[in-house]
């Protein structure tokens, strides 16, 4: 039993989760660090959105200037996907998104995108301060280059964020084989992309 005035860290209700992608941008495709991991992230989490009844908001940084979300993530949006465009690095402070995210109540708040140090670090510690428990999904977290992402990871858990990856999120949800969704997940997990060199270090 969680003590008074905590909340549970589990995914076992959806109703409570919300997954939000920052800026996994087609601009950043040759600059980002490891940027597949990025989109194969969405690719799981978008399908897992659909599927399961689990809010999805995106976030999309400056379209004019860094084009549209990443093609292989939009090929499984669905019409329950929230979508807004940010001028700023923290999306809780853009007035529609932090509404959207308050009107859903989420106890946990799955995060991943670009850049780690910059838009992902900055919502994730907004988040935090107000009081949301923020699941850092670190397969899916990246910047240009090694050194900001690893700092941004550090610092987001330093900051009490819950370092995790995609696939553990999807195990959480799934947990019983005798469950419905179980089947889903593992669905969602069988089918990732092939990706040349992906990520295989936490930093």
């Amino acid at each position: 039993m969680l003590a008074k005035g905590l909340r549970s860290t589990r995914l076992r209700n959806f109703d409570k989760i919300l997954i939000l992608q920052i800026d996994v941008m087609e601009k950043f495709r040759k600059l980002a660090y490891k940027y597949m991991n990025c989109v194969q992230a969405g690719r799981m989490l978008i399908q897992a959105s659909d599927k399961l009844n689990i809010p999805f908001i995106m976030v999309e940084q400056n379209k004019r200037v860094m084009g549209e979300t990443a093609k292989e993530i939009l090929e499984y949006k669905h019409p329950k996907v929230q979508s807004f465009e940010k001028f700023v690095m923290s999306a809780y402070e853009v007035p529609a998104i932090k509404k959207a995210i308050d009107d859903l109540k989420p106890e946990n708040v799955l995060i991943y995108g670009l850049e780690a140090h910059a838009c992902v670090l900055q919502t994730t510690l907004d988040l935090l301060e107000a009081g949301y428990n923020v699941h850092a999904l670190v397969d899916g977290i990246s910047s240009f280059d090694r050194v900001n992402r690893a700092a941004a990871i550090v610092r987001m858990m330093n900051s009490g964020a819950i370092v995790s990856t995609t696939e553990t999120a999807l195990l959480d949800m799934m947990y019983d084989s005798k469950n419905p969704n179980f089947k889903v997940n593992l669905g969602i997990a069988k089918g990732k992309l092939k990706i040349e060199d992906p990520l295989t270090d936490l930093l």
